[in-house]
C-alpha cells in the first residue's frame, strides 16, 4: 500500500474515509505524522478507492443555498428612522396628550368601530424617546434588511401591510377591552417576520436539508422574546406583526424560488414607495376629518 490518496488534519474526516473504503471492501491503510493524516492505498484499487470518496464527497456535502438577492445599499431604514425622529418631534410624547394620540392611538375599541385608520397612524407615533431610540436601531438593522432584499417600494409596501395586519388583529384580540397602543415596533417586527420567512422559504428549498427551514423563524422569535415582550409594549402586536412578516416573507421567496418573480424595477419600486407614504397620509387625513 504505497499509494497516497489523500490527506488530512482531521482524525474525524480520516476516519469518515476510513470508513467508506472499509464498506466498498477496499484495503487501505491510515498513516499518521505530525499531526497529519495520510490515507494510502494498493496502486490497483486507487481508482476505485478515488472514486467511493468522490461518491462520499458529494453526498455528505452540504447543499448550498440559493443566493440572497441583494440589491444594494438601501435607504429605506434610513428613511424610517428619521420619520420616526421627526414624527416625534411633532407629536410629541403620549404624557404629554396631543391631539395626534387622541386620534390617531390603536385603540381597539374604535379600530372594531370602523376607524382602521388607526392601525396605520398608530406606527407612527411613540410613547416617548426611549421607544423611538429602539425602533430607530431596529430599522437601521431591519427595514434596511429588506429594502436590500425587495427594494426600497416592495419593501416599504410589504412592512405596512404587515404591521397594520397586525395592530388589526390585535384590536380583534382585545374585543371587549379598551386596549390603546402607540409604537412603531409592529412595523419594525413585520420587517423581522419578512426577512425570517424570506430564508425560511430559502431553506425548504434545499434538498438535501430542509430541515432547517424553522432556525430564521426560531431566530426572530427568539428576538422578539428578547426585545418584544419588555414592559410597556404591546407584545400582542408585535407577535402579529412577526407573524404577517414571515407570511410575506415566505410567500415572496416562494414566488423568486418557483415563478421566477423578480423585485419590481425602478419606477415601480418608486410608485409603490408613494402608495406606502399615501396610505400614511391618507389614515391621518381620515383620522383628523373623523376627529
Amino acid at each position: 500500500m504505497n499509494h497516497l490518496l489523500r490527506t488530512t488534519a482531521s482524525p474525524t474526516t480520516i476516519n469518515d474515509w476510513s470508513l467508506v473504503l472499509t464498506a466498498a471492501s477496499i484495503h487501505h491503510h491510515v498513516h499518521e505524522e505530525n499531526g497529519q493524516f495520510a490515507l494510502l492505498v494498493d496502486p490497483a484499487d486507487a481508482a476505485a478507492a478515488g472514486a467511493a470518496l468522490d461518491g462520499f464527497d458529494a453526498e455528505g456535502a452540504p447543499e448550498p443555498q440559493p443566493p440572497a438577492p441583494d440589491r444594494g445599499w438601501s435607504p429605506l431604514g434610513l428613511l424610517y428612522a428619521i420619520g420616526f425622529a421627526a414624527m416625534l418631534l411633532v407629536t410629541g410624547t403620549w404624557e404629554q396628550h396631543s391631539v395626534w394620540f387622541q386620534v390617531g392611538s390603536a385603540f381597539a375599541p374604535a379600530i372594531l368601530h370602523g376607524e382602521w385608520w388607526r392601525a396605520v397612524t398608530a406606527l407612527t407615533l411613540h410613547a416617548d424617546l426611549f421607544h423611538v431610540v429602539g425602533n430607530v436601531i431596529a430599522a437601521l438593522i431591519f427595514v434596511s434588511s429588506v429594502g436590500r432584499w425587495l427594494g426600497g417600494g416592495l419593501g416599504a409596501f410589504l412592512i405596512l401591510i404587515a404591521a397594520t395586519g397586525g395592530n388589526l388583529v390585535t384590536a380583534l384580540y382585545h374585543h371587549g377591552k379598551n386596549h390603546d397602543s402607540v409604537g412603531a415596533s409592529t412595523a419594525t417586527f413585520a420587517a423581522l417576520g419578512i426577512i425570517a420567512g424570506l430564508q425560511a422559504a430559502r431553506r425548504l428549498s434545499l434538498k438535501t436539508r430542509p430541515g432547517t427551514w424553522w432556525v430564521p423563524i426560531g431566530a426572530g422569535l427568539a428576538l422578539f422574546a428578547m426585545t418584544g415582550t419588555s414592559r410597556g409594549g404591546d407584545y400582542q402586536a408585535h407577535l402579529f406583526g412577526l407573524g404577517f412578516g414571515v407570511l410575506f416573507g415566505v410567500g415572496w421567496a416562494l414566488a423568486q424560488l418557483r415563478r421566477d418573480w423578480r423585485p419590481p424595477g425602478a419606477v415601480v419600486q418608486a410608485l409603490l414607495g408613494v402608495l406606502a407614504l399615501g396610505i400614511v397620509a391618507g389614515s391621518w387625513l381620515l383620522a383628523f376629518r373623523h376627529a
